[in-house]
């Protein structure tokens, strides 16, 4: 399926060595697991909707979604975006949940549950490159122009980031949040930066007979005549050829794909287009 590359965004070292200053390592850890965790949930369901993340960049505030989605409709693009705050949101409830029955373990897991239920808000915050902020796109684009909401979303970044900028201004009176200022500056970048750093990429190099070096099993699978190439995403594997046979609503074969044939399936048809 291709290979994962994993960036670091500078902010990210600039916010750990605060939290190393500040005696919080522990802290910033947790945020980091939380954070990988975070991004796994977008890896998933994209891989499940045919796309797979080029490339991850660890943010101090964890996901950013954004790049090349041609061909991937808004809807599922939607549902790979909250599939990140999600999967935090489920770590913050059943940690809250095993405190009622082990209270004990409450000291230990705390900054577990106060992490997730962070990334989870401010990963929904309409700032684009955040999670929020690639939902009020998508959300937009089902509306209007594509760039309008760009322009759009972008402006609502600024907005966001001067806000916070002024937050952290204020903090400066009464007690200097250095978080705060971290956050404005990483909404201001994203909003700013024209240069998408994280791609979905088509999954189908798997199903590739050329793929094969030693031996490989090979599946047979039987779909409707009304499945879409979307729908052979759900259920594929990266072990595998597949021999496709589709089926019409009365039960009639249709036609059968060897597997030499299922790349240019793959390839040659959009996401949303029946198999047959």
């Amino acid at each position: 399926m291709g290979k994962l590359k994993i960036t670091i965004h500078p902010l990210f070292f600039i916010f750990g060595l605060y939290f190393a200053a500040i005696g919080k390592v522990f802290s910033f850890l947790t945020y980091v697991c939380s954070a990988a965790l975070h991004e796994i949930g977008h890896a998933t369901a994209s891989e499940r909707r045919g796309y797979r993340l080029d490339r991850i960049t660890l943010m101090p505030y964890g996901a950013v979604i954004s790049g090349d989605v041609d061909g991937l409709g808004y809807k599922d693009e939607c549902a790979i975006v909250v599939a990140g705050p999600t999967v935090n949101l489920a770590i913050y409830l059943c940690v809250v949940a095993s405190w009622w029955l082990f209270p004990e373990t409450y000291p230990y897991t705390e900054i577990a549950a106060t992490a997730n239920l962070a990334l989870f808000a401010i990963n929904l915050l309409p700032a684009y490159p955040l999670d929020g902020g690639r939902l009020l796109l998508c959300t937009l684009s089902l509306a209007i122009k594509r760039k309008t909401a760009v322009a759009i979303t972008r402006a609502t970044g600024v907005v966001l980031s001067l806000v916070l900028l002024a937050a952290f201004i204020w903090s400066c009176f009464v007690a200097v949040n250095f978080s705060i200022l971290f956050f404005a500056a990483f909404t201001l970048v994203g909003a700013l930066d024209k240069n998408a750093k994280d791609r979905y990429v088509r999954i189908f190099s798997s199903v590739d007979t050329a793929s094969v070096k030693k031996c490989k099993a090979v599946k047979t699978i039987a779909v409707n005549e009304n499945a879409t190439i979307k729908d052979l995403y759900g259920i594929i594997d990266g072990d595998s050829l597949y021999r496709i046979t589709v089926y019409d609503g009365r039960g009639r074969k249709v036609r059968t794909y060897e597997p030499e044939e299922v790349t240019g399936l793959f390839t040659e048809k959009s996401l949303y287009e029946k198999i047959a």
